[in-house]
């Protein structure tokens, strides 16, 4: 469970960073947390709703993807 959750959490931090490059500063600020979190939503659907009709577990998918971003993490903690 918290490797979705921190599989989620980037997903969402990536979508909110691009679109806060891409929007302007003079526009309204909830539409820079609206776009991310549509975008997010979406991402999940399709990961959920869509992958198990293919024979893919999305879980497995996650677990996949969170175990070689993990060590990384520790990484960045290094630099900063």
């Amino acid at each position: 469970m918290l490797k979705i959750i921190i599989f989620l959490v980037l997903i969402f931090t990536i979508i909110y960073f691009v679109t806060n490059f891409i929007m302007s500063k003079r526009q309204n600020s909830l539409v820079k947390f609206i776009i991310p979190i549509a975008f997010t939503l979406i991402i999940v659907g399709i990961l959920f709703f869509i992958l198990p009709r293919f024979g893919l577990n999305p879980l497995i998918l996650f677990q996949t993807v969170i175990s070689k971003i993990i060590p990384y993490l520790s990484m960045f903690r290094g630099i900063f």
